[in-house]
């Protein structure tokens, strides 16, 4: 463990018994932080080369970012935590040269912005406001990497537009699990722990649940969907897309090794396997 791990860890936990809801606050506004990193050397070719458009919103205008045919099938990326749209470029270009039109965009609090700090409400609402602005009159394609499955399921789910195929590579699934985690993590006792939980619910509307993965797409039209996997994935378990898999018919899950988690973006072979499918192939 880390030093300043030790400090957060020694602060909450001795906040968490002092004041519980100032802890509970705090804690609140670490979960929300973004740690933005600059954009890597493979991924300014993307930025150079992509179609640039901006969607108003509800703080920030999103940033969006379109290459391809722009009469091709739509294809929308969204990366995951911590990330950028550059990160899927890899994807980005494979599609684009097979005639889609492909349309990605940074989350809020990623990236460019001036805001560091977001959260699962506003990427969902910033993804709704991106499928109304394209208005796309066909169901759409959807890849998104870890946090993006949430968000995208969250979006669709609520917007009522359909998808045709989706792809999650690597994906979180029961909310509670990422705040129980989140918890352990930072050393946040259980009063406080309630608190923040009490606080989100109240930011949401609705419990925490009501953002879990597996239950939105029971609310999703689409065709199809598949899971690409690590199985060994040290950030997100595998037994997310485990859950999910069992939870729904139209499913497909693949199980990799050694592709990591963050890695995986830029493998050949999770590249090949998730435009395959989009294109309507039978992949392995």
């Amino acid at each position: 463990m880390n030093m300043k791990l030790m400090m957060i860890r020694t602060y909450f936990g001795i906040s968490s018994m002092l004041n519980p809801e100032k802890a509970a606050r705090k804690s609140f506004n670490i979960f929300q932080k973004v740690r933005k990193k600059g954009i890597r050397d493979r991924e300014v070719p993307f930025y150079q080369d992509a179609r640039k458009f901006k969607v108003q919103s509800a703080n920030e205008a999103i940033d969006c970012f379109e290459l391809g045919d722009p009469n091709g099938g739509l294809v929308i990326l969204v990366h995951g935590w911590d990330s950028n749209a550059g990160s899927m470029s890899k994807l980005a270009v494979k599609f684009a040269t097979k005639g889609f039109r492909v349309i990605s965009f940074n989350l809020p609090g990623h990236a460019f912005y001036k805001s560091s700090s977001t959260n699962l409400l506003e990427c969902k609402n910033a993804m709704i406001d991106l499928l109304n602005f394209i208005g796309p009159k066909e169901p759409v394609s959807v890849v998104a990497h870890s946090f993006g499955a949430a968000v995208v399921a969250n979006a669709l789910s609520e917007s009522g537009y359909a998808a045709d195929r989706m792809v999650f590579l690597t994906n979180p699934n029961k909310m509670e699990d990422i705040f129980t985690e989140f918890k352990e993590i930072i050393g946040l006792r259980q009063k406080a722990y309630r608190a923040l939980v009490r606080h989100t619910s109240q930011l949401l509307g609705a419990p925490i649940q009501t953002l879990d993965v597996s239950a939105n797409l029971k609310k999703v039209k689409f065709d199809k969907l598949l899971l690409i996997h690590d199985q060994h994935d040290q950030v997100l378990p595998h037994t997310n897309s485990f859950e999910i898999n069992s939870d729904h018919k139209n499913v497909q899950l693949i199980t990799m090794e050694k592709v990591g988690h963050y890695r995986m973006l830029w493998n050949e072979e999770v590249t090949n396997r998730s435009v395959a499918f989009v294109e309507g192939k039978e992949v392995l």
